[in-house]
């Protein structure tokens, strides 16, 4: 067998085990805030902490994306008492979120359920100047 014929025949073997992992158990592969998340058949939750101080007392947060299947929820909590309502996105979406918060530690979270499609998750801490 030709040296290429057998690289094409592993290479097909890699995609069809590829394809098979993320039918059967689903694939997040990003790190936001830094790079759009692809996911293909997801569901899990990210939680990622954010500390206001100082000057600080406002959250905004940039929630984009397009699943073709699936949904995600944003919310964001304080220790175990959640601060924000839970918001949930589906097909299409942008959505630029923003709280104003009293200078501590919180927890955004992000739980995608059966998701197929990409996302991309941004936030910051401000001065809340009235936006």
């Amino acid at each position: 067998m030709p040296a290429f014929l057998r690289r094409l025949l592993i290479l097909a073997v890699l995609l069809g085990l590829g394809y098979w992992y993320a039918e059967t158990y689903g694939v997040y592969a990003g790190y936001p805030p830094f790079t759009p998340v692809l996911l293909w058949d997801y569901t899990g939750a990210q939680s990622y902490e954010v500390l206001l101080r100082g000057g600080t007392n406002g959250l905004k947060l940039k929630v984009s994306g397009k699943l073709s299947r699936g949904s995600l929820k944003v919310w964001v909590s304080k220790g175990d008492r959640r601060v924000t309502p839970v918001l949930k996105f589906q097909g299409e979406f942008e959505k630029h979120l923003k709280w104003r918060l009293s200078p501590t530690r919180y927890t955004v979270h992000f739980a995608f359920q059966d998701a197929r499609g990409w996302v991309k998750l941004d936030w910051v801490t401000t001065k809340y100047e009235g936006w």
